[in-house]
């Protein structure tokens, strides 16, 4: 017998389904602002799309509403070092899903204490996890990677505030 009964079950579903989105901080911030700005000009917002628009949903708060979650929710060929050799449904070994990167400053709040990034969580260092991106995020990792320290920390401000 199930330990959850099939209402419990549908009313936990119904509030995950409702969470309000994390909330981006410290958006005035200069280094926020020119991060957010380098970020989609060396082309991350390519798969970390800014924002997306909800489609129809029979709950009306949540049909039809602007959301900024940074993804596109597409699977992408992130390379080798990143392969688990394990085919799943359409997704290849070295595919995955854009992690949409809302709540990304705020991640360690719920992993007690440390964030943990990648689909494995593999590093807990947002740097090692931009070099960890390849195949197609390649390019635009080498663009992350040779930008002026200051640029980078920009960077790294803007991804700590959302």
């Amino acid at each position: 017998d199930p330990e959850v009964t099939g209402n419990i079950l549908h009313v936990v579903v119904f509030y995950l389904k409702t969470l309000k989105p994390p909330v981006s901080r410290m958006q005035n911030d200069p280094g926020v602002i020119a991060g957010r700005t380098r970020f989609n000009e060396i082309g991350c917002n390519k798969c970390h799309v800014n924002s997306m628009q909800s489609g129809f949903s029979p709950v009306n708060a949540l049909a039809y509403r602007q959301v900024n979650l940074y993804s596109d929710m597409l699977l992408h060929d992130m390379g080798q070092e990143l392969s688990d050799n394990y085919v799943e449904g359409e997704a290849g070994e070295r595919e995955w899903r854009t992690t949409p990167l809302w709540g990304l400053g705020i991640i360690q709040n719920a992993t007690g204490g440390t964030a943990f990034y990648m689909h494995d969580g593999r590093t807990s260092d947002l740097v090692e996890a931009i070099r960890l991106h390849g195949g197609e995020a390649e390019t635009i990792k080498q663009l992350f990677m040779n930008l002026p320290e200051a640029d980078k920390q920009n960077i790294l401000t803007f991804l700590r505030s959302l």
